[in-house]
């Protein structure tokens, strides 16, 4: 479903796939909040030990920190680094990064996400009313959220949908799922649900979980993007030029 700009998007998480979402929609105009219960990219040091620097990066990322820090140059692509270097050279900077800083909300945990009743009730216009309530708790206590699209990309072992009316609709694990082509990793059934405007990103949408990369995360992120912007051949990763 087509969302115009400066549409809000929650984007659940701040590991690697999901601070690539959300980077994605703030060069396409969005507005956006990006939830994350603990620190940026911090489950990413319980998973990976060493990985190479092109594998876990993106032109839009290394384009988005160069913009803020003239003199930073990254390494070469098959550079090899530990996770908590890659952590301090990309993921912390590119959080930091001017398109990013302003949406972060670390230490704040999703509790629940449901649809605005209002609209479920037929008594608001899809036009006024966003169409996501998100109850979120951080250091100051709860609140509730209003947005318009919701991108969970929260990982393969947790989810706050989970327990919300939404869940029965959504390819979870737990919840019941098509066949997968296990040729291809990704399942698109499980990116796009059947709840308008509400994606799943990252392992959760994979046949194999533990083989999912980042490097699928950027497919799923661009095809998720034509749909929710509708421009068929948007794919911004080939029109930003990163050094």
């Amino acid at each position: 479903m087509a969302v115009d700009t400066p549409a809000t998007i929650a984007v659940i998480g701040a590991g690697p796939i999901g601070l690539e979402a959300a980077l994605y929609a703030r060069f396409l105009g969005y507005v956006v909040r990006v939830y994350e219960r603990g620190r940026v990219a911090e489950n990413f040091l319980t998973h990976i030990s060493r990985a190479a620097w092109v594998s876990y990066t993106s032109p839009l990322g290394i384009a988005a920190i160069a913009a803020q820090r003239p003199d930073w140059q990254p390494p070469a692509v098959d550079t090899v680094l530990s996770a908590q270097e890659l952590i301090e050279m990309y993921f912390l900077p590119l959080a930091q990064s001017d398109l990013l800083v302003d949406s972060m909300q670390v230490g704040t945990e999703v509790l629940a996400v449901e649809r605005d009743p209002s609209l479920e009730s037929g008594t608001a216009d899809d036009d006024e009313v966003p169409g996501f309530l998100l109850r979120v708790r951080d250091a100051a206590g709860e609140r509730v959220d209003s947005v318009d699209v919701v991108i969970d990309a929260s990982g393969a072992d947790s989810s706050p949908l989970a327990g919300s009316s939404l869940y029965a609709k959504l390819n979870l694990p737990g919840s019941a799922a098509p066949p997968v082509d296990r040729h291809n990793n990704v399942d698109p059934t499980r990116l796009i649900t059947a709840e308008p405007d509400l994606y799943i990103l990252g392992a959760k949408s994979a046949a194999v979980p533990a083989e999912f990369g980042v490097r699928d995360g950027l497919t799923q992120i661009r095809d998720l993007f034509t749909i929710i912007s509708d421009r068929a051949t948007l794919n911004l990763y080939d029109t930003v030029i990163a050094r």
